[in-house]
């Protein structure tokens, strides 16, 4: 079961981040490469460092690994990110506002959507206490929620700097 899952979930986002690589590849062209290889390694490296540090652990439904990390997570974060830039170009958002859009509803889907769903209902990832977690800054009264509030402030600026990526990028080249 947990190979199927894996190899179904790996398979669905691989093929959502290919559609929307393409339509961000028809409006700013090459960049879109660099982008997207930046949102893997960054997803890949950044998940597997965090995970190992015990914050949390993908569980064994995810099926295939890379390192600590379920395969189609760096893909889930290519697709979310994308689409989210996407969905605020098509509000007619100039690309700073549709990179701020993608940030703020990058975290608002994190807090509403997959962290209460993947994580607390279906489990394929189950967060651990940490003493002295990352964003511990953060009081530990407001960390009540299915992931520690650094995750959410995450969920904000990575997408907004990956869509701001292309925006500037776009104006130099």
């Amino acid at each position: 079961m947990s190979l199927r899952t894996g190899l179904f979930l790996t398979v669905v986002f691989m093929t959502l981040g290919f559609l929307t690589t393409s339509t961000l590849w028809q409006w700013y062209e090459w960049i879109v490469a660099i982008q997207v290889l930046s949102i893997l390694v960054i997803g890949t490296f950044g998940e597997h460092f965090v995970s190992s540090q015990g914050y949390y652990r993908y569980t064994e439904i995810n099926g295939f690994f890379i390192g600590k990390v379920a395969t189609w997570i760096p893909f889930m974060w290519l697709v979310v990110i994308q689409s989210l830039f996407i969905i605020g170009i098509w509000l007619r958002l100039d690309g700073i506002s549709a990179s701020l859009f993608a940030g703020t509803m990058g975290a608002l889907m994190d807090f509403g959507i997959i962290e209460p769903i993947c994580s607390r209902k279906i489990r394929l990832w189950v967060w651990e206490p940490v003493a002295r977690g990352y964003f511990s800054f953060v009081p530990a009264r407001l960390n009540r929620f299915a992931a520690p509030t650094g995750n959410y402030i995450v969920w904000y600026i990575f997408p907004t700097l990956m869509g701001l990526f292309l925006v500037l990028s776009s104006m130099l080249f």
